[in-house]
């Protein structure tokens, strides 16, 4: 991955693996929105988990605990 990363984009490689560790990590620490989250904290929570990689088997277990709620 990050040879595919360092490809794209050349000498910010370096920067955007730091970023998508960052929010990783923030990702890590927020808990999953509810129903009753607002609409604005639903997309910023997908928007950190699409710029951390946390897709398929990488998901935030609660949100893989919340899938299975549903």
């Amino acid at each position: 991955m990050e040879e595919m990363i360092m490809e794209v984009c050349g000498s910010y490689a370096g920067l955007v693996l730091s970023l998508m560790g960052v929010c990783a990590a923030v990702a890590a620490l927020l808990p999953a929105p509810s129903e009753k989250s607002g609409a604005v904290y639903r997309v910023l929570y997908r928007l950190l988990n699409l710029l951390a990689v946390n897709v398929g088997r990488a998901r935030n277990a609660d949100d893989a605990a919340q899938e299975k709620k549903v």
